[in-house]
């Protein structure tokens, strides 16, 4: 129940509104003097109050002031019979929400005090949401022990600091430019206002302009009302070009055209837009051969690289992968409420020798999908992925297309019993992919009866 206080010296008033506001739900509290309105504030949870602004002791104005000293949160409406522009102009910069002329309907007062609540209740899940972002994408989530990573942390703080200097982060698929772009933004001035996202190469040219910049109502045949784009809607943030080694050329020369003159038009429109969107740029590719092999515009890569970031492949950092397998694991923990331990040593050494060419995303996919459909105590070698244990394993092998499985031992020899659960735990998985879960359907592919698949699932941990 909200709580609503009415500071009006006019007893008829106070009372009538507190009757009709009650009626509505409301909890209400009447104060005649601005007094004893600053002290109800103090002692109790007041969520709106309604302010008179001629007050036998205070002037209205100066109760407004104190109210938003006390608490910048608590909407205040001003109410006078004596409306002067200058007034509301004055209250409005204090911060009140609006100002109405006595006399007025009650429905009327109703209806904004409503508005005024909402609009409160919008700001402040806006506000949490932002606050919950800023702890997601603090520069502690980006993991790491590497110098790189530290190198990294050290340039998202500096950047972060310079509000407007354009960025561009490089690296290969799954090294985290995406969080790396959140980080500064999220710990940025920018912050309070919107991160805005697009991948370049998920939309064709001829959408990605109307997409970023918007069109006016008739600019083409399906634009039946006007629609603002994506660089109209992060005035006042980010707006993150993730893929932008993929956009065509004459896209490039639209969004250089926008990086010098801070001004853009919808399309088929003629009025030109100022922005104030800070420009972040992600791609896996090296811009600097595109712009020798003519795929990428040689000015376009000067105004964008004015900050670089360049993100190693896990494989080059690799002391990276034990913190990172621990976060992870503390955060499906969480997520899908598991008590996984740790990783075994084995393992471990097996995931420190995989390439990972899928990077950080591999390795969070990897222990993700070991969590959810093994579940172990401590994840063992077992549980990874064939390609992980194949790469690095004393035993090599290739499963060619004849579908016969060819066996190299090493001269150091092998773990026999752990290849070979590795090699039945991935044929019973593929089989039960094939076979959409199907027990029965995967046992015929692995020409075995359903008890001994069921056997083989429980010694193995499949579920």
């Amino acid at each position: 129940m909200n709580s609503i206080l009415i500071i009006d010296d006019q007893k008829l008033i106070g009372s009538s509104l507190k009757v009709a506001l009650e009626k509505e739900g409301f909890d209400v509290r009447v104060a005649e003097t601005g007094a004893e309105g600053i002290v109800a504030v103090g002692k109790n949870n007041i969520d709106l109050v309604l302010l008179d602004i001629r007050l036998p002791d205070i002037n209205g104005i100066e109760v407004l002031k104190k109210i938003k000293e006390m608490d910048p949160e608590i909407i205040v409406i001003m109410m006078t019979g004596y409306g002067t522009i200058e007034n509301a102009v004055l209250a409005m910069k204090i911060g009140a929400f609006d100002y109405v002329n006595k006399p007025f309907k009650t429905k009327t007062i109703t209806t904004i005090l409503k508005l005024a609540l909402e609009t409160q209740k919008l700001k402040k899940e806006v506000g949490s949401f932002r606050d919950k972002n800023r702890m997601i994408y603090g520069t502690d989530k980006i993991i790491g022990e590497s110098s790189a990573i530290h190198e990294i942390l050290e340039m998202v703080r500096k950047i972060s600091q310079i509000d407007s200097s354009t960025v561009l982060i490089q690296g290969e698929s799954g090294t985290g430019k995406e969080l790396v772009a959140k980080a500064i933004h999220y710990n940025s001035a920018r912050s309070n206002g919107p991160f805005v996202e697009i991948n370049c190469s998920a939309i064709p040219y001829t959408l990605l302009e109307s997409e970023l910049f918007g069109y006016e109502q008739g600019a083409f045949t399906d634009a039946k009302r006007t629609k603002r784009g994506l660089m109209e809607q992060a005035n006042g943030g980010t707006l993150f070009l993730d893929e932008i080694g993929d956009m065509e050329l004459s896209m490039q020369a639209k969004i250089l055209n926008v990086l010098q003159e801070k001004k853009f038009r919808r399309l088929g429109g003629v009025k030109l837009i100022d922005t104030d969107a800070r420009i972040i740029t992600a791609t896996n590719h090296n811009l600097r051969d595109d712009v020798n092999r003519k795929k990428f515009r040689q000015d376009l890569f000067y105004r964008l690289n004015v900050l670089h970031i360049y993100l190693p492949p896990l494989r080059d950092r690799r002391e990276d992968i034990v913190p990172l397998s621990s976060h992870f694991i503390h955060e499906f923990n969480l997520t899908f409420k598991k008590t996984v331990r740790g990783v075994s040593q084995d393992a471990l050494d097996l995931l420190m020798k995989y390439s990972w060419p899928g990077n950080v995303r591999e390795l969070r996919n990897t222990i993700e999908r070991i969590m959810i459909i093994d579940n172990p105590e401590v994840i063992q070698s077992r549980h990874l992925p064939l390609e992980v244990i194949g790469e690095y394993s004393p035993l090599s092998k290739t499963l060619p297309k004849d579908s016969l499985v060819a066996f190299n031992i090493a001269d150091q020899g092998v773990d026999f019993k752990t290849v070979t659960e590795s090699v039945q735990t991935w044929l019973i998985r593929e089989a039960l992919d094939k076979t959409k879960g199907s027990k029965i359907k995967a046992a015929k592919l692995l020409n075995l009866d359903r008890f001994a698949l069921r056997y083989l699932m429980n010694k193995l941990h499949i579920t």
